[in-house]
């Protein structure tokens, strides 16, 4: 079971998900943007640009036990809703620190991203890791799932 992090935890995590966060929109091309969005929580929305999906986000939220990272990876399937779900269960066996999961924010199965760290294992590499994990993922797998989940769409026209 994890801990509740004090007041001193949380400050010092946060200062590092700051610095770290900074670091990689100096750093990395693809980093478009970092917003710290004032709050209960503290909470970080980071830009990304990308080949397959052009813009995506990860979302990361320090809580009293753990660090979430969120990407909304795309939208419930219109075809083949099945097999795309059984397509990114299968992809989730090999995967770490995210998952694919499948939420209803206001009653759409969106499917998206999603890892969470005990705040006693946060450190830079972890926060470079999540943000890594979140933009290879969304490359390598969103294609492929649109693909499978919009296939008339995709499908060439005579």
């Amino acid at each position: 079971m994890t801990g509740v992090s004090d007041a001193a935890d949380l400050a010092r995590i946060e200062a590092l998900v700051d610095a770290t966060l900074g670091a990689a929109l100096d750093e990395i091309d693809a980093v478009q943007a970092v917003e710290r969005v004032p709050g209960d929580k503290a909470f970080w929305y980071v830009r990304i640009d990308g080949e397959t999906k052009q813009h995506f986000s990860a979302e990361f939220t320090l809580g009293q036990r753990t660090l979430v990272v969120e990407s909304y990876f795309m939208p419930e399937p219109e075809e083949n809703r099945e097999q795309v779900f059984e397509h990114l269960l299968v992809r989730n066996s090999g995967m770490h620190p995210l998952q694919f999961v499948i939420a209803s924010p206001g009653g759409e199965q969106a499917v998206y991203l999603r890892g969470q760290v005990d705040n006693r294992d946060v450190d830079a590499e972890c926060i470079d890791r999540l943000l890594a994990a979140v933009y290879e993922y969304t490359e390598q797998f969103f294609v492929p799932a649109m693909r499978l989940g919009y296939e008339s769409r995709f499908a060439p026209r005579s």
